[in-house]
């Protein structure tokens, strides 16, 4: 995500704003993201924001034709805002308080066909083959994959994992095959260097990804194919859940679908026996 300029007369409070989320320890990324979100709101509003009103957020928030997350996650950057600058003694009123709770429709798993993955990697050069693994295989994020770097990389007295440092700085350690690991040891520093210093960007995974796999398929897809293939052979829904880097496993069984075999079990179970037909 590009780095955006707030409203100058917004740009002084969202800059301590930033600061007290610096302070609560909240993660590089999560910062940049509210920087952004925050940045786009003061431009469309202007003005002092001491003097926005909650039917000028309803207004800015209803006339967005924004996917459900991106709504919730500009509401989150608002609320946070606008809190701050009243707690902080900037502001009388918090606006903020008027934003309705964001409706989120229930999410389905959508796990990627090994076919359409399979199919992906015969057309992609070395480095988006490890993109496509890292996400198939190891069920990482796309900023995950993007800040990969060879030290990641470790060995135990059972085989090589991979440490992962997820949402919110969390980290967990990932399994990984004897190969992948030769792969990401060898870089020597970030597998995904960027074009003048430290890593590409979360957007650049994305798109290639996308690009490769075709039919709205996208880095996603790859973490719900591992976490289903996990759960398929460990029957373990925990186990996933930290494998994935998940707060609940509640969030896990939205990516899963239901393994084949287990579906065509229960078909078995529900036939009904064989009888003679009445004449």
């Amino acid at each position: 995500m590009k780095k955006q300029h707030p409203s100058p007369l917004w740009a002084e409070s969202i800059n301590l704003w930033l600061d007290s989320l610096k302070a609560a320890g909240y993660s590089p990324n999560t910062i940049g993201t509210r920087r952004c979100q925050m940045s786009a709101l003061s431009r469309a509003l202007e003005g002092d924001p001491r003097d926005v009103e909650g039917d000028d957020l309803l207004a800015h928030f209803a006339a967005k034709d924004w996917k459900p997350e991106t709504r919730k996650g500009a509401k989150n950057a608002c609320v946070s805002y606008f809190r701050w600058l009243k707690a902080s003694g900037r502001s009388e009123a918090d606006p903020s308080e008027f934003l309705p709770t964001v409706k989120r429709p229930e999410p389905h798993p959508r796990p990627c066909p090994d076919v359409v993955i399979l199919a992906a990697l015969r057309k992609a050069t070395d480095g988006e083959r490890l993109m496509l693994r890292l996400g198939a295989e190891c069920g990482l994020r796309r900023f995950e994959i993007a800040k990969v770097h060879s030290r990641d990389v470790m060995r135990d007295l059972v085989g090589w994992s991979l440490v992962v440092v997820g949402k919110g700085d969390k980290q967990r350690i990932v399994p990984i095959g004897d190969d992948l690991a030769l792969l990401i040891r060898s870089a020597n520093g970030y597998l995904f260097p960027g074009r003048w210093s430290g890593h590409v960007e979360s957007s650049y995974v994305g798109r290639h990804l996308s690009d490769l796999l075709g039919d709205g398929w996208t880095a996603h897809s790859l973490r719900h194919r591992y976490a289903t293939t996990t759960y398929a052979v460990t029957r373990d829904l925990l186990l996933v859940s930290k494998l994935l880097g998940h707060a609940s496993v509640e969030t896990t069984q939205r990516y899963i679908a239901m393994p084949d075999d287990r579906l065509r079990a229960a078909v078995e179970a529900t036939r009904l026996a064989a009888c003679p037909l009445s004449k």
